[in-house]
């Protein structure tokens, strides 16, 4: 199944310039664009929003640099271009390291720290687009995309408990 799915949306690439040159932006500036969104809003006057930002940055961290990094040197997935014959539209250089997606890790662990306010389904919308366009380029396997979304969000989530229970405490 996981082949079926990655077969649908990158055997999308390749038909359109237009699309592939969108798909290689998405993939490949997105996030920075997102992230620094996010930064901007450390800016707001909102304590409540600056906190979330704050949990969104800590939670990306722990997220991608510490867990991410342990899965991937211990599953060593090859990325699809690397086994299959794929219409590659981005060259990653972290080749067998396909499992979990880091990006994916870093869009959902920002986007669930907003769990419960304004700002998550926004954020949530541009997350999957984010990491859905992975797959489309041809680096990641939906499977890669789906473990890096529920890794990122179980963070965020724990990260948004712990703080929450912290401060009842007091």
């Amino acid at each position: 199944m996981d082949y079926a799915i990655f077969e649908a949306i990158n055997g999308l690439a390749g038909k359109s310039s237009f699309l592939d040159g969108f798909g290689i932006f998405l993939a490949t500036v997105l996030i920075f664009i997102f992230l620094g969104f996010i930064g901007g809003l450390l800016a707001n006057k909102q304590w409540n929003l600056r906190k979330r930002v704050y949990i969104a940055f800590i939670s990306a961290l722990i997220s991608r640099v510490i867990l991410v990094e342990i899965i991937k040197r211990l599953i060593d997935r090859p990325r699809p271009f690397e086994v299959l014959d794929v219409h590659q539209l981005l060259v990653d250089e972290g080749s067998g390291k396909s499992f979990p997606s880091g990006h994916t890790v870093i869009f959902f662990s920002i986007a669930f720290a907003f769990w419960g306010t304004r700002w998550f389904w926004p954020m949530f919308i541009i997350a999957t687009l984010g990491s859905i366009v992975r797959i489309f380029v041809g680096v990641h396997y939906p499977s890669d995309i789906l473990v890096g979304a529920i890794i990122g969000a179980a963070v965020s989530l724990v990260l948004l408990k712990l703080h929450k229970i912290k401060f009842q405490q007091k």
